[in-house]
């Protein structure tokens, strides 16, 4: 007996993974797509195909929706909300802050139950303990479908606001390319005496597989705000310290883009007589003023 019926709407490479591993756990699924040849594959495996997003909607108790954008939630979502009703929606589409709440407000005007998703994984890794989900928004939406959440990966409820799981998704993603600039940074300069961007790889994977496990105890002061009470590396320590990276870089003829923001934002604590404030008072530099 299934364990139930989930309908999944688009079939990219994230939502067939999706639609495959709802499947292979023994749920009832019915796949729709706006190119039909991608049904395909998903008809002989077993799942039910649907000919238009309302056929379905209408043919599950949840509703995953895995598009390419927020306009194209909003594009195929708005005219099926009389068929939504009743149904757990589940929004698994990349999108803003913002965004996911402009369509949560836009489902509480329709009386539907929505909960918005983001994905911390790859394709490939759906159904892995490797793969994490972040979900935010209605709680007894969440509750709902939990079980077949957790088919997808380690699922996490972040709270009410349902723009707090695509935040929290594009902070960690933030981090992500800011370390993988600093690889390409350093890259580039030891590429200039020959060394192989393999190698380089793997002394940085070694070297930061040391330090990232310091990120919590060095943003510790951040959360109190006394950037002054600090034991950490001051502001001035690091600005040389960067200032010689800087040059570094510059002398093995490549630039140093990744590196002249933070040096921006040393500068401008020190300019303003915070110096011997702990350096991640740079923070403080990255807040929009009205």
């Amino acid at each position: 007996m299934p364990k139930g019926t989930i309908s999944i709407l688009g079939l990219g490479a994230m939502g067939s993974a999706i639609a495959d591993r709802l499947r292979g756990t023994g749920y009832d699924t019915t796949v729709w797509n706006r190119t039909p040849a991608r049904t395909e594959p998903h008809r002989a495996a077993g799942s039910n195909v649907a000919a238009t997003v309302a056929e379905a909607a209408a043919a599950s108790d949840i509703v995953f929706v895995v598009l390419l954008d927020h306009a194209s939630v909003r594009e195929h979502l708005e005219p099926v909300a009389a068929e939504l009703k009743g149904k757990v929606v589940v929004n698994l589409t990349t999108t803003t802050p913002n965004e996911a709440r402009d369509t949560a407000a836009w489902a509480a005007e329709q009386g539907l139950t929505y909960l918005d998703g983001a994905i911390m994984a790859v394709p490939a890794m759906i159904g892995t303990p490797a793969s994490l989900l972040l979900y935010s928004g209605d709680e007894n939406a969440y509750a709902i479908a939990k079980t077949a959440l957790e088919t997808l990966g380690t699922a996490e409820f972040e709270g009410a606001d349902a723009g707090l799981a695509s935040l929290k998704d594009m902070a960690l993603l933030t981090a992500m390319y800011a370390m993988f600039g600093g690889v390409l940074q350093a890259v580039a300069m030891m590429r200039t005496v020959g060394a192989p961007a393999a190698q380089t790889a793997r002394d940085i994977v070694a070297w930061l597989g040391a330090v990232v496990p310091l990120a919590e105890l060095t943003v510790a002061v951040v959360d109190g705000g006394d950037y002054d009470a600090g034991a950490g590396q001051s502001v001035d320590f690091t600005r040389a310290a960067v200032a010689s990276l800087i040059t570094a870089a510059r002398e093995q003829g490549t630039g140093a883009d990744f590196l002249e923001p933070l040096m921006k934002h040393l500068d401008e604590r020190a300019a303003t007589g915070r110096g011997n404030a702990d350096w991640v008072s740079v923070i403080e530099q990255l807040k929009i003023t009205a």
